[in-house]
C-alpha cells in the first residue's frame, strides 16, 4: 500500500516539484562529493574469495565473470568470523573489521550506543547516508530510545573516523573505482552483520535495521542474509547501486561513461546490487517499511520502482509511504516529521 500526500494547499504540483528541485540542487551544493577518477580497483578485491584474475582477460571481463561466481555462492562472499575484539567505552563501540581494505584506517569499526533501559530485548541497527556528517544520526537514535529502543549508531565503511587522511569525505565509498566500491560494499554488510553479533551478545532478541541511501543498501542485503533482522526501515531505496549513481549524480556518470556502459557497470556491480538479493530476503519472515520521495531526483524513479516491485509481486510484507520532497529535502520539515511519525508507528507496531 502506498500512501501519498496531496500537493500543498493550492500550489500546482509543477511549482511544488521546481521549488524542491531547486532546494535539492542547493544542498547538493553544500555537501559535495568528491569524484574519484575512473579505475577497474581490481587490486581492492585480491583478497576476496572467489575473485580471480585471469591473464589475457580485460578488467570488464574478470569483473563480470567474477560476480557471477560471487552471486552463485553468495555465503562464502559474505563469510566472515565474528570479531573477538569488540570494546565498548562509554557509549562508543570499537572493533576490527574482518575485512581488510587497502587502508588501515578504514579497518576499524565505530560505532555510537544508544542505550535504552526500557529497550526489553529491542534494538535497531542504524546505517547512514553516503557523507553523512558525524552525529547527524543521533537525533534520530534518540527519538528510538523515546520509543523504547535501543539502538546502535554504526560508521560506513570510509567514512568519519574511518577516512583515509587524503580523503576530503566519503569519496571512498562508492566511486568510479570498481573494485574498491564492491569491497566497501562488502565490508559494510559484513560489518554490519557484526554489529548485529554484538548486540545479540547484549542480550538484544528483537532487532531490527534502518538504512538510509547508501545505508539501504548494506541493510537490505544485511537483513537479507541473517534472519535476526526482521523489521526493516528502508529510507530511499533503488534497486541498484549502479543506475543511482548513472542516472542520478550526472558528475560521477560523465567519469564512468568514457569507460564502460550503464549496463556493463550493472554487470559488474551486481553482487553489491540489492535487487540481486531479494530470494534471499524473502526466506525469512520479515516486515518492512519503505519511505520514498516523490520528487526524487538522485534515486530515479524507475529504479526506486524496480527496488519496490520485488516486494509486491513475492508478496513480502511491506508498506510504501511517499511524501512530497526530495532525496535530501527528507531532512527539512515537515517531512523530517512525517517520517519519524511513520517510523515510530511502523516500529511500535512490529518490533515488539
Amino acid at each position: 500500500m502506498t500512501r501519498q500526500f496531496s500537493r500543498v494547499g493550492s500550489v500546482t504540483d509543477d511549482f511544488f516539484r521546481s521549488w524542491i528541485n531547486a532546494r535539492e540542487q542547493r544542498l547538493a551544493e553544500r555537501d559535495s562529493i568528491r569524484v574519484c577518477a575512473f579505475d577497474w580497483g581490481v587490486e581492492a578485491l585480491e583478497l576476496v574469495p572467489g575473485f580471480e584474475c585471469c591473464a589475457g582477460s580485460s578488467e570488464l571481463e574478470v569483473l563480470r565473470e567474477a560476480n557471477q561466481r560471487w552471486l552463485r555462492n553468495k555465503a562464502a562472499f559474505f563469510a566472515y568470523q565474528t570479531p573477538s575484539d569488540f570494546k565498548l567505552s562509554g557509549s562508543s563501540l570499537q572493533f576490527s573489521s574482518p575485512v581488510k581494505s587497502l587502508y588501515r584506517e578504514n579497518d576499524t569499526v565505530y560505532a555510537h550506543y544508544f542505550e535504552c533501559r526500557q529497550a526489553r530485548g529491542r534494538a535497531l541497527l542504524v546505517l547512514p547516508h553516503w557523507n553523512a556528517a558525524a552525529g547527524s544520526y543521533a537525533s534520530f537514535c534518540r527519538f528510538l530510545n523515546w520509543l523504547g529502543f535501543s539502538a546502535l549508531l554504526v560508521t560506513l565503511p570510509y567514512h568519519g573516523d574511518r577516512k583515509p587522511l587524503e580523503c576530503i569525505g566519503a569519496e571512498y565509498s562508492v566511486s568510479p573505482n570498481l573494485g574498491r566500491t564492491i569491497a566497501c560494499a562488502r565490508q559494510g554488510v559484513i560489518d554490519t552483520l557484526c554489529c548485529a553479533d554484538w548486540l545479540t551478545q547484549q542480550g538484544y532478541a528483537q532487532i531490527g535495521i534502518v538504512g538510509s541511501s547508501l545505508g539501504f543498501g548494506h541493510a537490505f542485503v544485511a537483513s537479507a542474509l541473517d534472519e535476526r533482522l526482521r523489521v526493516n526501515v528502508f529510507n530511499h531505496c533503488c534497486s541498484t547501486v549502479s543506475d543511482a549513481l548513472w542516472a542520478g549524480m550526472p558528475r560521477f556518470r560523465a567519469e564512468l561513461e568514457a569507460h564502460i556502459s550503464q549496463q556493463e557497470l550493472r554487470e559488474c556491480w551486481s553482487v553489491i546490487n540489492p535487487i540481486s538479493y531479494f530470494h534471499e530476503f524473502a526466506r525469512f519472515p520479515k516486515q518492512s517499511i519503505l519511505i520514498l520521495g516523490r520528487y526524487d531526483t538522485t534515486f530515479v524513479r524507475d529504479y526506486v520502482e524496480e527496488g519496490i516491485q520485488p516486494f509486491r509481486t513475492m508478496g513480502l510484507d511491506h508498506q510504501v509511504v511517499e511524501l512530497a520532497c526530495g532525496h535530501r529535502t527528507i531532512g527539512d520539515a515537515p517531512y523530517l516529521v512525517l517520517s519519524a511519525y511513520h517510523i515510530g508507528a511502523f516500529l511500535k507496531k512490529n518490533l515488539r
